[in-house]
């Protein structure tokens, strides 16, 4: 009976051990945020800088179609060296130039009888692209190929743009506001259904402030309040960074607001939180990064949204 006792012992010390040894290999292999780089251009002096300047934590964000195969394997392989994260831009809310002929290509391979137009709600301007219905399947399904195409580039997850096309399905006062509640509840079921296609990716939103706490209210004087990304709680298939871009630029109580849920969603520790400047804002370089660094954000400066593709962002005060 004491040997039978003592074998017990000895199996159930040996278990914990191995549990113990498993949850610190876990622990160190897990990834922690610390910087941010963000490129969208191809140029090879750039690319070579960005490379030099890689370090163990740093998120890098590059745009894959403006650079060769090549290119993207330097980049990648640079990126596992030092520990970093390479991931790659996509449009989620928008239907740029490029991608307007290939989504009416895919349209026409799949027979699928929708038409583009009656997705589009609206151009962006700014950028001569066009807001679309997440909705709609037909664009789920054109996402989903797009991101298996990019997974084969052997990336490290995606940053998902335009999210804040979100922001137009709660304002659009020609849908009801169960209409806009249900293309609000499509954008955040989309950013899930991105993160749970590859759990082990890394997984950045950008914008879309409006979705990022425990209730988002749809409507206009009067509306309702629908579920929230909640990104202060742990969901396995919640984004794991936010990019707050144009961080500090503008002053208001909804900012406010926000600004206060970003803090507590940084303290809480699901969701890392990066913050991108700009210079031609009314921000100075000093004060944003400052304000960055006080709340525990993860800071980066550019001079200008439209230079993205030209330089580097900088994560200093005085690079």
């Amino acid at each position: 009976m004491k040997n039978v006792l003592y074998l017990i012992l000895i199996m159930t010390c040996s278990l914990g051990l191995t549990t113990t040894e498993s949850s610190l290999g876990a622990e160190k292999n897990e990834f922690k945020p610390t910087g941010l780089q963000l490129y969208y251009g191809n140029d090879s002096e750039v690319l070579s800088d960005l490379q030099e300047k890689m370090q163990k934590g740093q998120v890098v964000i590059i745009e894959l179609r403006s650079l060769s195969q090549n290119q993207i394997a330097e980049i990648v392989k640079k990126a596992r060296l030092v520990g970093s994260k390479v991931i790659a831009y996509i449009s989620i809310g928008e239907l740029g130039q490029l991608e307007k002929a290939n989504f009416e290509q895919f349209l026409k391979e799949k027979k699928i009888p929708t038409s583009l137009d009656s997705m589009i709600l609206s151009k962006n301007e700014a950028f001569q692209s066009w807001r679309i219905d997440v909705s709609e399947k037909s664009w789920r399904e054109f996402l989903k190929q797009k991101i298996k195409h990019i997974y084969k580039q052997n990336v490290d997850g995606l940053f998902l743009d335009t999210v804040d096309t979100s922001d137009l399905y709660i304002t659009r006062k020609e849908w009801s506001i169960s209409r806009r509640a249900q293309n609000v509840k499509a954008m955040i079921s989309l950013i899930r259904l991105i993160k749970a296609f590859s759990p082990e990716k890394f997984i950045m939103q950008n914008r879309g402030l409006n979705l990022i706490g425990k209730n988002v209210f749809v409507g206009d004087a009067t509306g309702i309040f629908i579920a929230g990304l909640d990104l202060a709680h742990s969901h396995p298939d919640n984004p794991d960074g936010l990019l707050w871009t144009g961080a500090y630029a503008y002053s208001s109580a909804w900012i406010a607001s926000k600004e206060r849920d970003l803090i507590q969603i940084r303290k809480n520790g699901f969701t890392s939180v990066f913050t991108l400047g700009y210079a031609d804002t009314n921000v100075s370089r000093k004060q944003f990064f400052q304000n960055s660094r006080a709340a525990g954000f993860i800071p980066t400066w550019a001079s200008s949204n439209t230079k993205l593709h030209k330089e580097l962002t900088q994560n200093t005060e005085t690079e």
